[in-house]
């Protein structure tokens, strides 16, 4: 046999083996590849799992707390405050000291009765469960109102329906978001929006604060619980923040969330 041939031969074979391995190592690093990203899913997944048992506990746990403000604390007061009111019948005003102490304490219960009641809504909004979310903003506007600070909210045009779980994640961020335009940015105008854009839900908040410098805060473990907690819920249904924000100006927060099945419905009727 020809040495010739016998090489040519030899040199195809170990060519073909060649490319044997490696289409072989292409589709295993393929296999792993895809395999990793599967990985990457299911632990992704797992942590919106986790997250979202997470936020439901807490506000489980909110609604219980709320429940025991107002049905045991309240109750208990509402109870204080007739027996009071039977104790000053029974005086007939015969001694002025005594009513004038006795006028004090009811007016005291008062004002513990309201912070209750307000401590209740804030910790679980029973209006926007029983009315939905737009209510709910107009009630968490109207509380924060007053001769220094106006809220607004603005909602132009028909929202998406939103399931519950949506509703609750969108009033707890505009809460946290109008709180901090409130205590910290010091601001005297805000405004909440409301949009509802090609299958999105837009909120945004928007005050004339004195702001504040988001990479710092951020990095600060103590600060910036509020900001990372609207990351982490937003993360868990694939909605979107920016913060539009720098010292010395006014703060601009943008919330998007991806509804895809949404169709709009007038929420205003």
């Amino acid at each position: 046999m020809d040495s010739g041939f016998v090489i040519a031969v030899g040199t195809a074979v170990l060519l073909m083996m060649a490319v044997f391995i490696i289409i072989f190592v292409a589709y295993y690093q393929q296999k792993q590849a895809k395999q990793q990203l599967a990985l990457k899913e299911l632990q992704e997944q797992h942590r919106r799992a986790l997250m979202d048992a997470t936020f439901r506990g807490q506000e489980e746990e909110r609604r219980r707390l709320a429940e025991e403000l107002h049905d045991g604390i309240g109750t208990m007061l509402s109870v204080t405050k007739m027996s009071l009111n039977q104790m000053e019948r029974q005086l007939n005003g015969d001694n002025l000291r005594l009513n004038l102490q006795v006028q004090k304490t009811r007016s005291m219960i008062d004002e513990t009765m309201t912070n209750v009641r307000r401590i209740s809504r804030d910790l679980f909004p029973t209006t926007l469960e029983r009315f939905g979310l737009l209510p709910a903003l107009e009630e968490l506007a109207d509380r924060a109102t007053d001769q220094e600070l106006s809220v607004q909210l603005n909602c132009p045009e028909a929202i998406a329906e939103l399931p519950p779980s949506i509703e609750l994640m969108l009033y707890r961020i505009a809460q946290e978001l109008v709180n901090n335009a409130i205590r910290h940015a010091r601001a005297q105008h805000v405004v909440i929006q409301l949009l509802c854009i090609d299958g999105e839900i837009r909120l945004s908040v928007l005050d004339d604060g004195v702001g504040f410098d988001f990479d710092r805060i951020m990095e600060d473990r103590n600060r910036g619980l509020g900001l990372r907690n609207i990351e982490s819920r937003l993360s868990v249904v694939d909605g979107h923040v920016t913060f539009d924000v720098s010292p010395g100006r006014g703060a601009e927060i943008h919330v998007q969330v991806r509804l895809p099945t949404a169709q709009a419905v007038d929420l205003l009727r």
